[in-house]
């Protein structure tokens, strides 16, 4: 299921620009969300990007998802449909996602 942007990150942060928070309130939605299930503790996003990624459009709507990602410190790990080692290159990021997480000493480890 689909996670809506403004779940994850507070629009309240002034570090947004006018068009991310437009974004954002245009009910943006990320295609993996991995979180604590106590708290929704938010580990990271993982995006499958097909085909359509290619567009001009869908390009800038993906600069912007990872601009607030990364301002929100939420790591990202994009995935073309394409490409190979996605086991590998999923596991490789959940376990660095799990342990920046264990090392900032989150209440939900």
């Amino acid at each position: 299921m689909q996670i809506n942007l403004i779940q994850l990150v507070s629009i309240k942060n002034n570090s947004f620009t006018a068009r991310e928070v437009e974004f954002m309130n245009q009910k943006a939605s990320c295609d993996f969300v991995i979180y604590y299930k106590v708290g929704k503790h938010p580990l990271g996003v993982i995006e499958v990007d097909g085909g359509s990624h290619d567009d001009k459009v869908q390009q800038e709507r993906d600069a912007l998802k990872n601009n607030i990602l990364e301002k929100a410190k939420i790591p990202l790990l994009r995935l073309k449909t394409t490409e190979g080692n996605i086991k590998k290159k999923t596991k490789a990021f959940l376990n660095a996602c799990i342990a920046k997480d264990s090392n900032q000493g989150s209440e939900y480890s």
